[in-house]
Order: C-alpha cells, then structure tokens, then sequence
C-alpha cells in the first residue's frame, strides 16, 4: 500500500474505534455542533430565497472543509497527530454507536412505558408521536434506524472511501455531514424555510442517492434467509416516501424483517404484512449490526485494494 492509503486506513480505523469504543465527544468540541452553530449564525443573516440559500450551502460546505484540512495540516507539527485529528473529524460524521444505543433504549422502554417511549422518540424521529400507538411507535424506531443507517453510517465512508484515492477522503466526508446537517436544520420542507432551505434539502438527496440504493445489497447481505424479500420490497416500495432516498433501506428492512411499516398519513410499506412489535425492534437492530459491519469490511478491502493498484 502506498504510504496515503496507509494513513487513510489507519485514520478510518481510529475512527472506528473511536466511536464504537467511546461514541460521541463532548457537544462543547464535536465538529457537527460547530458546523450546526455555523448554519445557524448564516442563517439568522440570510434572506428567504432560494439564491441566499445557495449561497448559505456553498459558505457552509466550504469553511467546513476548509476547516477540517486546515486542523490536519496544522497537527503536522507533531509526528502521528494528524492522524488523531484525521480520526476525530472523519468519526464525527458517522455514528454507530449512538444510533444503535438510542434505537434500543427506545425500543425497551415502548414495552415498558411507552409514554415516557413517546418523549424519547423525537430523538430519532421528527413526527408528532403524542398519538403512537405502541405498534407505530415501533415502526417510528425500526425506520429511523434503517433511514439513518444510510444518512448517518452509510454515506460517510462511502465519500470516504470514494475521495481517498485523491487524497480527499476526510475532506468528502466532512462536505456530506455539513451538507446533511444543513438539510436535517433547514430542509426546506420545514416552515418557513421552502425557499432557504431548498439547496440544501436537494443537495442532502443528491448525496444520499448512490449510498441508499447500495444499501438494500447490504440489507440483504446481511440477512441472507430474507435477502430476496428486502431487495423485492425496496424496487417495490421504494418510491412510497416523499424521500427519494429513505424509502429503499426503510423497504429492505421492512422487507428482511417481513413487518408492516407505517407514518401515519404520509406512508405505508409493505401493508400486507402485520404491524411491528417491539419485539421487532431488536430484531432490526440485529439486522442493522450486520449490515454495518458488511458495509465496513467493504471499506477496508476497497482501502487495501486501493493500495494495491498502481
């Protein structure tokens, strides 16, 4: 391997082990918070159009990687620092361990209390839960963890790893996190924000489009007795969200799982089957785990495959 793709390896395994081991950092020093404090201070400053929204996605992109390349380079002064720094950066834009451990302590406490379920779900959904049913509450869970599989795990090493042979892995995955940031603020089918939010929001489905498609080979993978059914349910069901995105690893798991999945008034997939149970959240969790792992066995070969080609 040359020497860059050496770094490259070792900053996406420090990350790794950063998250699964530790998780996040402190809100006061995580990259993301700053990139969200950035937003929020161009926003309050910017007008309700769709060319000030633009420009908003293009200075927040920018400073963000500029910003990230510059911490590198600056940590060249001491020997194996830019490699920590490398590593801390490239771990904020993907979170394992968060979304695994939030998926699971809601799903316990739908069996326990699903009212206090309910104050905690807004955590990984932004739906009105007052009204749940234990079953949508469920299907809330199941959802997010397969939606943010792709937006929070997926997509992020796929920039990584796609940007690594010019150099540019931690700098690509830096600009779709602020760009997923930007859309997860002021996604322009919030209030308010139809015309600011635009670029954003369309940029945010851009990004996702390559990584959520891949996903439903790895959903599959991952649970190879329900392989044909989640691949089935995503060319499907895939185009029943208003996302263009989020329906193809929401169908899969759906699919794998063979369970009913359901926003109230917005969507429904795969109607035909029954509705989840929270015993299904674990299940999905499983599922998930496997489809993580798969997904950063297949960074590492194409890391050391890129290595090896000349």
């Amino acid at each position: 391997m040359t020497l860059a793709i050496e770094e490259s390896m070792a900053v996406f395994l420090l990350a790794v082990a950063f998250d699964i081991l530790i998780g996040e950092p402190p809100v006061r020093i995580h990259p993301v918070v700053w990139i969200g404090r950035l937003i929020s201070f161009l926003r309050a400053r910017a007008g309700p159009t769709k060319v000030q929204g633009m420009l908003l996605a293009i200075t927040v992109i920018a400073v963000s990687v500029l910003a990230a390349h510059l911490l590198v380079r600056a940590a060249g002064v001491l020997p194996v620092l830019p490699l920590l720094v490398g590593a801390y950066l490239f771990k904020s834009t993907f979170a394992i361990r968060c979304l695994l451990e939030t998926s699971s302590n809601i799903g316990r406490m739908i069996e326990q209390d699903i009212e206090v379920a309910k104050q905690m779900l807004p955590a990984l959904v932004g739906r009105d839960t007052a009204s749940l049913s234990s079953a949508q509450a469920s299907s809330a869970v199941i959802e997010s963890l397969s939606e943010n599989y792709v937006d929070s795990i997926l997509s992020p090493i796929f920039y990584y790893i796609l940007f690594t042979p010019l150099g540019l892995g931690l700098e690509a995955a830096i600009a779709f996190k602020a760009i997923s940031t930007m859309d997860s603020m002021i996604g322009y089918k919030k209030p308010g924000l139809k015309e600011l939010g635009y670029a954003g929001a369309r940029l945010d489905d851009l990004a996702n489009w390559i990584p959520a498609r891949l996903s439903i080979i790895l959903i599959a993978l991952a649970r190879p007795r329900g392989a044909l059914s989640a691949i089935r349910a995503a060319l499907k069901y895939h185009s029943a969200t208003p996302s263009p995105n989020s329906g193809w690893p929401m169908a899969a798991a759906a699919g794998s799982l063979k369970i009913r999945l359901e926003k109230p008034g917005e969507y429904i997939l795969l109607e035909e089957n029954p509705d989840p149970k929270t015993q299904d959240i674990p299940r999905a969790i499983g599922l998930m785990q496997s489809a993580i792992a798969l997904s950063l066995l297949a960074a590492i070969i194409s890391l050391v495959l890129g290595g090896l080609l000349p």
